[in-house]
C-alpha cells in the first residue's frame, strides 16, 4: 500500500512539474491603425507594467510587447504574478497598467503615432491563473 501511495505521488508531481500553470493576461484592442502608411514593418507595441497594491510590490515594472499589424488581441504571459502569488502573506490585489501604441515605420525610426491611453484595470491571482485577465483598450488617440 504505501508503495503504491508513493507511486501516485511521484506522478502527481511529476504532471504538475510537466505541466505547470500559466499565468497570462489578454489584451484586446481596436484595428486602428491611425492612418500609418505602412511599408511593412509597422506593428503595435503594447506596454503594461504590474503592481501588487495590497502587498505594496512592484511584480513588473513595465514591459514591451510587439505585435503585428492584423493582431488585435495577445496574451501576455506574467510568470512572475505566479512567484508574487505564492510568496505573499496577504492576497495580492493586482493593478495593471496597459497602452497599445502603433509604431508606424514610414517613420525611421518607427515613431509611436497614436496610442489607446494609458488604462488601469485590477486583478487577483485567480483572474491570471484562470485566464479571466482581460484588458479591453478600445480608443486610439492621436
Amino acid at each position: 500500500m504505501k508503495k503504491l501511495l508513493m507511486i501516485m505521488a511521484v506522478i502527481i508531481l511529476g504532471a504538475a512539474t510537466a505541466f505547470p500553470q500559466t499565468y497570462v493576461f489578454t489584451v484586446i484592442w481596436d484595428s486602428d491603425e491611425c492612418s500609418c502608411v505602412d511599408q511593412g514593418d509597422s506593428y503595435y507595441e503594447i506596454r503594461y507594467n504590474i503592481y501588487d497594491d495590497a502587498n505594496h510590490v512592484v511584480v513588473n515594472p513595465g514591459a514591451l510587447e510587439r505585435v503585428d499589424f492584423g493582431t488585435y488581441t495577445v496574451d501576455i504571459e506574467v510568470p512572475e504574478v505566479n512567484s508574487n502569488c505564492a510568496n505573499q502573506l496577504v492576497d495580492p490585489e493586482y493593478i495593471v497598467r496597459v497602452e497599445v501604441v502603433v509604431m508606424c515605420d514610414s517613420y525611421t525610426p518607427p515613431q509611436g503615432i497614436c496610442s489607446t491611453g494609458t488604462k488601469t484595470y485590477p486583478f487577483s491571482c485567480d483572474d491570471f491563473a484562470q485566464g479571466e485577465a482581460d484588458t479591453e483598450l478600445l480608443y486610439f488617440v492621436e
